[in-house]
């Protein structure tokens, strides 16, 4: 599959508390080899560990489940994937914290943790439940405020997001009217549920 956007955001690589990742050209390589799961890109837990692989290290053309035999996404899920991705790594304090900002229970790091705790059904009541309804300084009321518009951003471009690949599904882009007429009934099966499963709205919080 192809996808058309340049590499961006490189970022450090190979964290020792992560899954082991690195680019190599055009694409992010994923290890999968040490992983208890079977990589399957649509389910929960390979969604929430490439969009946090992505997100620690910026967009890749390509992303590439390594295994023992590799998995390659790219085309409109890669982007769908570099998208997400990117608004985690938006989401986050844009300055390191230090002192009482560090401590602070309403940080806005400890909401963004939250609320991405649960992806691909990010806890938004866990993440305004960090947040106070004042803070002891002025800055800490707009960095409230701030946070919690963060929070509605997300939740709207998520939900539109979702509403929007999983009506594409359930119509028939070229895309999906292709795949029905090539996959086997079984195969087919599996495939509309899992994207059935994703790209629902979250369930209500």
């Amino acid at each position: 599959m192809d996808l058309d956007f340049k590499q961006i955001l490189k970022g450090s690589m190979g964290n020792e508390n992560t899954v082991e990742h690195r680019f190599e050209g055009d694409a992010l390589i994923i290890s999968c080899v040490d992983c208890d799961l079977a990589p399957e890109p649509a389910s929960k837990e390979c969604m929430k560990c490439i969009v946090d692989r992505m997100s620690e290290s910026g967009g890749a053309k390509r992303i590439v489940l390594r295994t023992g035999k590799d998995i390659e996404i790219s085309g409109a899920s890669g982007q769908m994937i570099r998208n997400i991705s990117s608004m985690k790594r938006c989401s986050g304090s844009l300055v390191r914290n230090k002192g009482r900002c560090k401590r602070c229970p309403s940080s806005r790091d400890r909401a963004m943790e939250a609320l991405w705790n649960d992806f691909p059904y990010p806890n938004y009541s866990a993440a305004r439940g960090c947040l106070g309804d004042s803070g002891p300084y002025e800055m800490c009321d707009r960095c409230i405020a701030s946070t919690q518009r963060t929070i509605s951003q997300i939740e709207s471009d998520l939900d539109e997001m979702r509403r929007g690949r999983y009506r594409e599904w359930r119509r028939g882009s070229p895309r999906s009217r292709y795949l029905r007429s090539s996959l086997s009934p079984s195969l087919l099966r599996k495939l509309t549920a899992n994207a059935a499963i994703f790209w629902r709205p979250s369930p209500d919080r």
